[in-house]
């Protein structure tokens, strides 16, 4: 038990030792600004930062919404395509499955034949061991 206590406090110790020895290491405030400037840079080149600082301050007009709502209900409602039917699958890969299913059934048939004969030699020579031995 005084192994598991030892694993726990492992840890524990090796952050007391690193926090004392980064304990006179104080941030420099170049590295801050400087990383504040790439920080500004980085979002100057954005696209989409930019665009967002250029339309600040619009503000949305009901007037045109209004007008797109009319746009968008005016305009002629094109046919939705045909949801694909489950029977489209169905037919397609129906012949391959069918003769599949057939080889398969006849597999079985004949797999069953050549057990079937493979049981009633068993069973014979063991009635003929029976037999002989009475």
């Amino acid at each position: 038990m005084s192994d598991r206590d030892d694993d726990r406090t492992t840890p524990d110790r090796d952050l007391a030792r690193l926090a004392a020895a980064t304990d006179r290491i104080d941030a420099d405030d170049r590295f801050t600004a400087a990383v504040l400037r790439a920080a500004a840079a980085s979002a100057a080149s954005d696209p989409l930062a930019r665009l967002a600082a250029a339309t600040d301050g619009i503000e949305p007009d009901a007037g045109f919404t209004d007008a797109m709502v009319r746009a968008a209900t005016a305009a002629p409602r094109l046919p939705l395509p045909a949801r694909p039917a489950i029977a489209d699958g169905i037919v397609r890969s129906g012949r391959p499955a069918l003769v599949v299913t057939a080889l398969a059934a006849a597999a079985s048939v004949l797999f069953f034949l050549q057990t079937q004969r493979d049981v009633d030699s068993a069973i014979m020579a063991s009635v003929e061991a029976l037999e002989a031995s009475e």
